[in-house]
């Protein structure tokens, strides 16, 4: 496969795996009576570093999947 289409899915994979992580975020403070900025982002990194972990790293490695197709990309026309 191309480059710049693998880079394109990392980074699709990347935002459905935060927004996964944001939502098991809401579900478990959904049951709390008294929610805040600090009680959301307690709960946030509590439910797990994984999911945002992974996120982290397949949009990493989105990017440079996309920086280098583009540039194969412009060296091949040359």
């Amino acid at each position: 496969m191309e480059d710049k289409i693998v880079g394109s899915l990392f980074l699709v994979i990347a935002a459905i795996l935060i927004s996964t992580q944001y939502i098991v975020t809401a579900i478990s403070v959904s049951n709390l009576t008294y929610v805040g900025q600090e009680t959301f982002y307690n709960s946030f990194f509590d439910s797990g570093y994984v999911l945002f972990l992974f996120s982290i790293v397949f949009f990493i490695l989105g990017i440079l999947l996309l920086v280098r197709g583009f540039t194969l990309h412009k060296i091949n026309e040359k």
